[in-house]
């Protein structure tokens, strides 16, 4: 009986384990904010870390919580042009734009995971609040765009797709909408120049703008 005993608790912790970690595979994460562009507010500025974009002490991944979000609407064949100027010109931006269609059934403000890939799609089925667990449905965002400044910035990374404009410290990235609706993207810094405090948050000017073709 007691072997019985020890076996039925084993397996139950076991149960648990997988039920917790499940838990908190599936759970999602609001950013501390999220700006929301129009045609009456096509400016902002941005707030993150001289790495937030691309860290190579987290495999190279982008962090949610230390990069800066927006939000915008398109219309299929509209041009977008999103520009990024640092306040200082040792921290190279990098920026993401991902697509949040019928599929994307969670609410906007929130994103997949703390950490982000720049050149992928950012999917979770299922999702939770990670702090009331309240069940949100699909967070399902479709990679449109990235790149980062090249400017003064010795890493070249081709699939990253790094832009060059004579300017360190700006970047502007430029696509034509494939899809009518919202669309979501991150900004934040990528390998600073030396003399960048890395351990604050630095400004950068964003100004998004939607024009038809």
């Amino acid at each position: 009986m007691k072997a019985n005993t020890r076996y039925t608790n084993c397996f139950i912790s076991l149960v648990t384990a997988g039920l917790l970690a499940t838990s908190v595979s599936q759970a999602a994460t609001v950013p501390g904010s999220i700006f929301d562009f129009t045609a009456d507010a096509t400016e902002n500025v941005f707030s993150g870390t001289s790495k937030g974009w691309r860290d190579p002490a987290f495999g190279d991944m982008g962090w949610t919580h230390s990069s800066d979000w927006g939000t915008f609407s398109a219309q299929e064949g509209q041009t977008v042009t999103i520009k990024m100027v640092a306040a200082d010109a040792g921290i190279h931006p990098g920026v993401t734009v991902w697509f949040r269609g019928d599929e994307d059934t969670a609410p906007d403000e929130y994103v997949v995971d703390h950490f982000y890939p720049q050149n992928a799609d950012f999917v979770k089925v299922g999702v939770a609040d990670e702090s009331t667990g309240a069940e949100l449905g699909n967070i399902v965002m479709r990679h449109v765009a990235h790149a980062y400044d090249q400017d003064g910035n010795p890493k070249r990374i081709l699939d990253m797709h790094p832009k060059k404009d004579a300017v360190p410290g700006q970047l502007v990235l430029k696509f034509k909408a494939k899809n009518t609706g919202k669309y979501i993207f991150v900004v934040g810094g990528f390998n600073p120049g030396a003399g960048v405090d890395n351990t604050i948050n630095h400004d950068t000017a964003v100004t998004v703008t939607v024009t038809s073709p």
